[in-house]
């Protein structure tokens, strides 16, 4: 099955929603990685660690759509 405008058009979308989540989630991993080696802890704030589980959620769901759009063109 060949991709529609709308799908392609979605797609582009998603790609574009998971790169930039994926570029903060690696701010926050970078700021977790810099807390353990310099005070002994990771997600040192309540609000990184609800961004953290926030983003991570986001790339899940993006993946997942982003895996049946793919699917559903290789019917």
């Amino acid at each position: 099955m060949r991709a529609t405008e709308n799908k392609q058009a979605e797609f582009q979308e998603l790609h574009s929603r998971f790169r930039k989540a994926s570029e903060r989630m690696l701010i926050l991993q970078a700021s977790a990685a810099e807390g353990m080696r310099k005070i002994g802890e990771g997600c040192t704030t309540e609000e990184a660690k609800a961004e953290f589980a926030a983003l991570k959620k986001d790339i899940e769901q993006i993946l997942a759509r982003m895996k049946e759009i793919c699917e559903s063109l290789s019917k």
